[in-house]
């Protein structure tokens, strides 16, 4: 009798199974489609430049070294707000202690400083002059909001559950994304201020607070400084070139508190670009990279301000030679980042430093 029930049950299980997923379809789809979308056009005024201009305060920016001379140099002379990077110890410890995940090297812990870290967030990219690269997001820099949501939705992302304290999923979701225009009207260089613009006019439009990250991306052949320094990203000028990215945050006197990226164009060899093999290409694999990099930054440590600062969020502070890293900045390595998985899509990316593991790893 009981044998003959069962399979009466199981029509009804299905139906219910069918029902609960024809529910959540919609806003699955609502959420794909949104990632996918093609950007909203969000015009810079003149407010927008007075805000970034005048008022604007409490700014912290913390840099993505490239790999070059320049670089170094200033580092070496603390002239950037940047984090001492480990670029030589890829073998370290990985003889004694097999278990750790690879590449199998010892960083320097992170220590938590007492600022913010993001249980949540929404991720917003905004492509700055697209026209410059074919007028599609696909031909200047592949798909960040795409890779933004396979990331949100990997086991990847979940390494930073040690330090935000929760292991929920989708809890970093892609945004509505923008597209706006800077006028370069001396030369090919977005100052800082122009950057600022950008974020404004995008944060009056979709939101202010911890709630936030906005990416911005430049096309090829933009530069970008810190105002009034030599301290740039510039492929073309290598004496400046010292950075390949950066990410922080500012207040402004009108809308607030907003965090922020800039991810200039990554495909610059031997400085920002990804080495073989490149799974999708050097463009995709290298914007990614660094994208990733820069939104899990953001996440440990939105208001960077270093070590000892009670704004910040978590830091290495164990020793001169990883003094001021940030979670990312651990992981930066010559070798060949390795191809991984994320959301059943293979990317190139780097790893994101484990305190868990006492090293750099992909996974929880």
């Amino acid at each position: 009798m009981n044998s003959s029930r069962k399979p009466a049950n199981r029509p009804r299980t299905r139906t219910a199974l069918l029902a609960a997923t024809m529910m959540w379809l919609p806003l699955i789809m609502t959420i794909n489609a949104l990632a996918q979308a093609d950007p909203a056009r969000v015009d810079v005024t003149t407010a927008d430049r007075v805000a970034a201009t005048y008022g604007v305060s409490h700014i912290a920016t913390h840099i993505l070294p490239a790999k070059t001379p320049a670089a170094r140099t200033a580092l070496a002379s603390n002239l950037a707000t940047a984090a001492t990077v480990h670029r030589s110890t890829a073998t370290v410890a990985s003889a004694t202690i097999p278990t750790v995940p690879a590449p199998g090297f010892y960083g320097e812990d992170l220590t938590y400083q007492g600022g913010k870290f993001l249980k949540t967030t929404i991720a917003h990219p905004v492509y700055v002059n697209m026209s410059s690269c074919g007028n599609t997001v696909a031909s200047c820099w592949g798909n960040p909001a795409g890779f933004l949501s396979d990331l949100s939705n990997s086991a990847f992302i979940h390494l930073t559950d040690q330090y935000v304290g929760t292991t929920a999923s989708n809890r970093y979701p892609v945004g509505s994304s923008v597209s706006t225009t800077i006028p370069l009207f001396v030369s090919n260089v977005a100052s800082q201020a122009d950057i600022f613009a950008v974020v404004h006019a995008a944060a009056m439009a979709h939101g202010t607070g911890y709630d936030h990250i906005y990416h911005v991306f430049l096309p090829k052949g933009v530069d970008t400084c810190f105002d009034l320094t030599n301290i740039c990203y510039s492929p073309d000028n290598p004496a400046s070139f010292v950075f390949c990215a950066y990410h922080g945050s500012l207040t402004f006197s009108d809308i607030g508190h907003v965090l922020l990226s800039v991810e200039p164009y990554q495909n610059v060899p031997n400085a920002c670009a990804e080495p073989a093999p490149n799974p999708n290409s050097v463009l995709i694999d290298s914007t990614n990279s660094t994208l990733s990099h820069e939104q899990i930054e953001s996440i440990t440590d939105p208001d960077p301000n270093g070590v000892g600062n009670k704004n910040s969020g978590w830091v290495a502070q164990s020793s001169s030679v990883a003094f001021n890293s940030e979670i990312g900045d651990l992981c930066v390595i010559l070798t060949s980042d390795p191809k991984i998985m994320l959301n059943g899509k293979n990317y190139q990316l780097q790893g994101e430093y484990s305190n868990r593991y006492h090293a750099c790893a992909f996974a929880p």
